[in-house]
């Protein structure tokens, strides 16, 4: 009886060993499987968000673009009223007789 209770064990340890790598390989490969899962749908979501921002930021970008063509035709305004306004200053003071020197 003795050896046949210590043959039984042995089936039964080798049995749950092996019941034992087993299911650990398996969590294992499900739990990278899953992680792979999680990752990859954060980064359509990521791309989804980010997909969305561009559309809800068009319109602030064509009023950014609109103000800075507003800027940049004050400043050809502001360089055309100040040249024609210096060559007008030039044709009517008048010119003192004497030597003009490059000083």
């Amino acid at each position: 009886m003795a050896m046949y209770w210590m043959h039984h064990a042995r089936d039964l340890l080798i049995l749950m060993c092996g019941g034992s790598i087993i299911t650990t390989i398996t969590f294992a490969s499900l739990w990278v499987r899953a992680r792979e899962r999680a990752t990859r749908a954060e980064s359509l979501l990521e791309g989804m968000r980010m997909g969305g921002r561009a559309d809800s930021m068009s319109p602030a970008l064509d009023a950014i673009a609109e103000e800075v063509e507003r800027i940049g035709e004050g400043q050809r305004f502001i360089t055309r009223i100040m040249s024609e306004s210096a060559s007008r200053a030039e044709l009517t003071r008048p010119r003192t007789p004497g030597t003009t020197t490059p000083h």
